[in-house]
């Protein structure tokens, strides 16, 4: 009887972190950690050994996910990269740049001030 009245309070406390929501953000957690991993270019295997204390099934969800962003167009693979040099991309800058007109240069009419502290000391 008194080893059930101690089970009883243990068994109470195997389950809270699904009580508090914490399990679903592991999880989630473990989802966003795939999804960059998988931005980066990083293999999920690399992945899951970087994070060993994340759900691997999850860090692959989430790999995956990215994976299925990427194919769909919806993501850019290149995110956070420098965008790549192209030679039409050049050109295109190039051209863009031949077409801006210069901005006419604004002359003042006014003294300067070494002139107006000439002025004043004769």
């Amino acid at each position: 009887m008194r080893r059930a009245a101690l089970l009883l309070p243990c068994l109470a406390l195997v389950a809270c972190d699904r009580i508090t929501g914490e399990a679903t953000q592991k999880i989630l957690d473990a989802e966003a950690i795939g999804y960059a991993c998988r931005v980066s270019i990083k293999t999920p295997e690399d992945c899951m050994k970087e994070n060993e204390a994340q759900s691997p099934s999850s860090i692959l969800d989430g790999w995956k996910q990215a994976d299925k962003d990427i194919s769909k167009k919806t993501l850019d693979p290149h995110m956070g990269k420098g965008k790549p040099s192209d030679e039409n991309d050049d050109a295109a800058s190039n051209e863009a740049a031949s077409e801006v007109v210069a901005a006419p240069q604004v002359t003042s009419e006014a003294p300067s001030k070494t002139e107006t502290t000439k002025k004043t000391t004769h």
